[in-house]
């Protein structure tokens, strides 16, 4: 196994997340399908990791194992050295990780503010200063979505505002991990460049583990690890090397 040599300088920097010899097979009739293979992986605090492959390489997959979402068909995930298996999926999710869906996965009958204030009540999650609405709204002038947006119903806003929204529920809840699946995939390239942005300044000024999987370099450029899955198996990019495995 390798660590990650990431390019800047990062604080909080240590091991939070573990993947160890993860298989998952799916079955469909007396077929099985494995798509992910002996996988071995850590993860660290202050680390933007980003995850590439072709489409149907297992990347969501790896995704839903690591962020509690399914459990692996062997080997076991776990968090800060505690098996999830142990700690309990829906406490994990809850408490330590949050996703940011490719779909967005918003509740539609609602406000953009109160889908990220409904999230921070879900979690617990509670601002040092000031309501869960104020932190709420602060969050989202951040995102680029001012209070009249953020009092729309969801469904009254364009793609790229949902992704946002979507963004920004997830950044609400305070986590050690967020996962991020195609987050900047229905962006123009100055926003996705500012959502790529606040995922490294999450990592590097307040330690969390940023996961995202993706199909764009541009992304994977500003990333602090690029790992590739390729056929069920996982290697770490290393430019002056080549990839190798992990």
């Amino acid at each position: 196994m390798t660590s990650a040599t990431p390019t800047g300088t990062a604080p909080h920097r240590a091991a939070v997340l573990r993947l160890h010899e993860v298989s998952h097979t799916y079955s469909g009739g007396r077929r099985r399908t494995t798509v992910l293979k002996n996988i071995d992986c850590t993860f660290e605090r202050g680390t933007l990791t980003a995850v590439l492959g072709p489409s149907g390489s297992g990347k969501t997959t790896l995704l839903s194992l690591a962020s509690g979402l399914d459990t692996p068909t062997r080997g076991t995930i776990s968090f800060d050295g505690r098996d999830l298996a142990e700690l309990g999926l829906g406490r994990y999710r809850n408490r330590h990780a949050a996703t940011i869906f490719q779909q967005y996965n918003l509740l539609t009958y609602m406000t953009a503010l109160q889908n990220v204030t409904t999230a921070m009540e879900i979690t617990g999650a509670k601002p040092a200063t000031g309501s869960r609405r104020s932190r709420a709204l602060q969050i989202l002038e951040d995102m680029g979505l001012d209070r009249a947006t953020a009092t729309r119903n969801v469904l009254r806003l364009s793609g790229g505002q949902q992704q946002r929204v979507a963004i920004a529920r997830a950044l609400a809840c305070d986590v050690d991990i967020l996962f991020a699946d195609e987050p900047t995939g229905n962006l123009d390239e100055d926003t996705a460049d500012g959502i790529v942005d606040t995922f490294r300044e999450l990592a590097h000024a307040q330690g969390k583990c940023v996961i995202v999987v993706t199909h764009s370099q541009r992304l994977a450029a500003k990333a602090d690890r690029v790992l590739t899955l390729r056929k069920g198996r996982l290697t770490e990019r290393r430019d002056a090397e080549g990839d190798r495995g992990i």
